[in-house]
């Protein structure tokens, strides 16, 4: 097509080698290792997996999957078969408002996943907060998926 026609592949994004976006993620680098952030993560990821992995037993999640500080869950019907919902009944989003009614911002995906990931300068005891408040809101969700017969009981 027209790349043939003026002999190179004409693609790009707005801020692709942007020299202030390139210019900020030198800085942001730099920044990560003056404050050994990444260290930092090694060091606390240990106890979000744990967590992580901990709300694999609720009746209504029926995958976890994490990886460093980022996470997902999945939301499940029943935890046998690992049902799925009706779309048109926006369990992630809803769920995810419980959660967020408990002051903690998620991530809703498709497929009924939840998503977290939290700042990487996340202390121990603020992580052990964070799955408490979680844990409160998914709860929260479980209840109203129970009065609204969306998940077996």
């Amino acid at each position: 097509t027209e790349s043939g026609k003026i002999g190179t592949l004409g693609h790009g994004f707005t801020y692709s080698g942007h020299p202030v976006a390139s210019a900020v993620a030198l800085k942001t680098i730099e920044l990560y290792q003056e404050r050994n952030i990444l260290d930092h993560v090694r060091k606390v990821s240990p106890r979000f997996q744990k967590r992580f992995a901990k709300l694999g037993e609720h009746p209504m999640v029926g995958d976890v999957s994490s990886v460093g500080l980022i996470g997902a869950i999945e939301l499940v019907s029943d935890k046998k078969t690992k049902g799925t919902f009706d779309p048109a009944k926006a369990v992630a989003p809803t769920v995810s408002k419980h959660i967020e009614s408990e002051g903690l911002i998620t991530r809703p995906l498709m497929g009924d996943r939840i998503a977290l990931c939290p700042p990487l300068i996340i202390s121990e005891n603020e992580i052990d907060e964070m799955f408490d408040r979680f844990e409160r809101g998914l709860q929260s969700g479980y209840e109203w998926a129970k009065r609204e017969k969306l998940v077996a009981a």
